[in-house]
């Protein structure tokens, strides 16, 4: 209540990126207290947890790839509740992203409209801060995906190289990585999402892991791939037929749309991507379609609109294992998750289920 009443219009007066890099920086400096955020913010119950292959989360609540591009506040993020995180977008080589201002929010329709392009440090860079922080203190309390994306000027061609240098310089570092191939910012990036990129794209990388998880003796690290809400169901099933073929760990759905301007009731013309409550409903299409079309054999995690528990519910009930929030944290402050997991053990009591696996998929056909 304070952060929405108080805090939040406060911080709406100043300009989105800079407030971002602001609580960013303050969050890597109070990484310390990270026990006192937890003792606030995080609940714990045995019934929220989840298994997606070798991955186990606490709960199914995970914050999205572009809020830390960088890893610079993994150590905090266990605080506010996360069962998991995702960090990145990871390039090969850093770059500074598209020109500013280039983030906005729309808080009629609490939505924000990215267009960052990618902007990080580099994998060799994020890869050094992250073996870093592991040496100084041990394993981190909850699961880090890396998010991983194709450089600017590396042409569509070269892609798969591209992408096999970022993974293979962090594969350490990562417990999982998602391969974003739909993030509306990069010129061209979306066309790896049509099934011959797709499938060579994936295809070298599970190789990889393979060749990898060899030479150090682990298991191969979990894959997957994030889809774009923006594409007709016969390319989603293509993708869905690369993922199975390839023995992807599962699919995020969805990325921002470059579209769905027709539901704005905010006059505002940018382009980039579109995340928030205007993603909810067609995340949720894609993710019962997929759940659907596999027979629940692809695991999925839902990523759109995620605000309350009762997005987080419907979104699990259609098929999704978990969820990410990104926009839906901005809006609704460092409560979000216990709020969100709070809700979740209600609406399992009431529907009798023991634990959250039961409620998975378990209203997919309606």
């Amino acid at each position: 209540m304070f952060y929405r009443k108080l805090l939040r219009p406060l911080l709406f007066q100043l300009d989105p990126e800079r407030v971002h890099e602001i609580t960013l920086s303050l969050l890597a400096k109070l990484s310390s207290l990270e026990p006192i955020f937890e003792w606030l913010f995080v609940e714990t119950d045995t019934r929220l947890q989840v298994r997606l292959g070798s991955l186990k989360f606490s709960n199914p609540v995970g914050l999205a790839a572009g809020f830390d591009k960088n890893a610079r506040t993994v150590r905090i993020w266990p605080g506010f509740g996360f069962g998991f995180i995702e960090v990145g977008a990871v390039t090969a080589f850093a770059q500074p992203g598209n020109p500013k201002p280039r983030l906005f929010r729309l808080p009629e329709d609490e939505a924000l409209i990215n267009r960052l392009g990618f902007n990080n440090e580099g994998a060799r860079a994020i890869a050094a801060r992250l073996e870093v922080l592991k040496k100084k203190g041990g394993l981190l309390k909850i699961p880090v995906g890396i998010n991983i994306g194709k450089t600017k000027t590396t042409e569509n061609k070269d892609a798969t190289k591209d992408y096999l240098f970022t993974f293979e310089r962090l594969y350490v570092s990562g417990d999982y990585f998602t391969l974003n191939v739909s993030s509306p910012n990069t010129l061209g990036l979306r066309e790896l999402q049509e099934k011959a990129r797709l499938e060579e794209l994936v295809q070298a990388i599970q190789e990889k892991n393979r060749d990898l998880a060899a030479m150090s003796r682990a298991g191969e690290k979990p894959v997957f791939v994030k889809v774009a809400p923006d594409m007709e169901f016969a390319q989603l099933d293509d993708i869905i037929e690369v993922s199975l073929s390839h023995r992807v760990a599962g699919i995020i759905a969805t990325n921002a749309s470059a579209f769905m301007r027709e539901l704005l009731s905010s006059r505002i013309d940018e382009s980039g991507g579109l995340s928030g409550r205007p993603l909810r409903a067609k995340a949720r299409v894609f993710v019962r379609h997929i759940y659907n079309t596999t027979g629940g054999r692809l695991p999925l995690i839902g990523s759109g609109g995620i605000f309350t528990a009762e997005d987080a519910y419907e979104t699990i009930t259609a098929g999704a294992s978990a969820v990410q929030v990104y926009t839906g944290f901005v809006y609704q402050g460092p409560g979000t998750v216990k709020r969100i997991n709070r809700g979740l053990l209600r609406f399992l009591e009431r529907d009798g289920f023991k634990n959250l696996a039961e409620a998975v998929g378990s209203r997919a056909k309606e």
